[in-house]
């Protein structure tokens, strides 16, 4: 087990749940006094265990047992709160936490679901009757796991990740702690290790369109182990996609390595080299295509779409929807032209990328997308000084995350119309932007 950032609530889950010392125990096992150990859990996001003391804790934590980690891991879930982005985060945050006033705003939002909650998910989580713990996992359970990420699949396609978040998580830990618990032979073993990556996947994707980030790597992390120990290169394929995505977006904050995001497009494409025409190799080059943008390439940008686009065409031709892997079905003309636009606005050919949106093909996409691809073509609209037109465009969008849409990275791309728009051409969107935006607790 890998822990990435320690903050409070990873070390109250390391003390107390996992080896459940007290302060003065933990500080005498661990070597520190007391005094630091009631700083580690004072820890935030943004100020996390650092160095030394990290390192003691990362130790620790690879010691634990079986027994041990599964309570980690469960507590960690456990503690972290997440709050749709149609409700009010403040007010859930104080309900689910009393202490919260001891924390920053960064630091409360920790990754996380409500204690509250969270015995019911796990109740109801995975599949509609539950395996208890030593039974016998087969073929039939990897069947219904699998069942159960097309169903977020689809839900996420109409409504954005952040409402399905909790679900997620609350499934993929039961599903994890089954893998801890059960026995299995090795079909059964490696088909269920290949459906609980796949719901890794999905969970991680559902985090990073609700701008839950540090979780989103962790879902990842574990994709990437499960697909290694079942064998299974779709799925490391799969993983590599989302995670390259993830880190071009957050490249725009300072925050990802294009570059990096490119090595795992590469590794997908090795993976897929010698498979047949079909979307995967489509989003391959459409993901190229994003991180040559951020990395302002124009060749390497040109080459990647024409690259999508031949691809695109290929796939139409030789496979059909039925055959596609349900995790590309989203993959269509109007997803390559969004991300085309998209990467002209990163290249500054702002008034290109305003016509490449406005020819998108909205009826090919999903409620969800149709959402997304409108608020790009909003942004674009703004960058190129068309007030009005970004402002209709962008509240068309609003319209969709008050009400059945709920998804952070939609409300993100939105972010050059609001600052875009006037006193006298903007004030209804500007308000419910910003309310949307104080309701989800992000920065912009």
């Amino acid at each position: 087990m890998i822990n990435n950032l320690w903050t409070r609530v990873e070390v109250l889950a390391l003390r107390v749940d996992a080896l459940r010392l007290t302060q003065e125990q933990f500080a005498e096992r661990i070597g520190f006094k007391p005094p630091t150990i009631r700083k580690w859990e004072r820890a935030t996001k943004d100020r996390p265990v650092r160095g030394e003391s990290a390192q003691a804790l990362d130790t620790w934590l690879a010691r634990l047992d079986d027994d041990q980690r599964a309570r980690f891991r469960a507590a960690t879930v456990e503690r972290v709160v997440v709050v749709p982005i149609t409700a009010d985060r403040t007010a859930a945050l104080e309900s689910a936490n009393p202490d919260a006033g001891m924390l920053d705003a960064q630091g409360a939002e920790d990754d996380v679901v409500k204690r509250r909650q969270f015995g019911v998910l796990l109740t109801a989580a995975l599949v509609d009757s539950s395996v208890p713990a030593g039974s016998r996992v087969g073929l039939g359970d990897a069947r219904r796991v699998i069942e159960a990420v097309a169903r977020l699949r689809s839900r996420e396609q109409a409504i954005g990740g952040v409402t399905l978040v909790e679900e997620a998580v609350g499934r993929l830990e039961l599903a994890k702690n089954w893998l801890d618990t059960c026995t299995f032979d090795e079909a059964a073993g490696r088909a269920f290790m290949s459906a609980v990556g796949n719901l890794a996947t999905t969970t991680g994707w559902l985090a990073y369109d609700a701008d839950m980030h540090g979780l989103a790597r962790r879902c990842y992390a574990d994709a990437f182990s499960l697909a290694n120990q079942a064998g299974d290169n779709d799925l490391t394929v799969h993983a590599c996609l989302n995670a390259a995505s993830q880190l071009i977006t957050l490249s725009h904050r300072g925050q990802g390595n294009p570059y990096r995001a490119l090595s795992l497009v590469t590794r997908a494409r090795d993976l897929v080299r010698s498979d047949p025409p079909g979307r995967v190799h489509t989003l391959i080059a459409t993901r190229e295509a994003q991180a040559y943008a951020v990395l302002c390439d124009r060749i390497g940008f040109s080459r990647a779409v024409s690259r999508a686009w031949r691809e695109l065409d290929f796939a139409l031709e030789h496979e059909s929807i039925d055959e596609c892997p349900e995790w590309l079905r989203f993959v269509n003309s109007a997803e390559v032209r969004c991300h085309e636009a998209r990467g002209f606005g990163e290249l500054g050919q702002f008034r290109k990328s305003a016509d490449l949106s406005a020819g998108l093909a909205l009826d090919q996409a999903g409620v969800r997308n149709a959402a997304n691809y409108r608020a790009g073509w909003a942004a674009s609209l703004a960058n190129v000084g068309d007030v009005n037109g970004a402002v209709t465009q962008g509240l068309s969008v609003v319209d969709d995350l008050e009400g059945s849409v709920s998804s952070t990275r939609t409300l993100r791309l939105l972010e050059p119309v609001r600052v875009a728009v006037d006193d006298r051409l903007g004030d209804e969107f500007r308000e419910r932007f910003d309310e949307l935006v104080r309701k989800a607790a992000i920065s912009v």
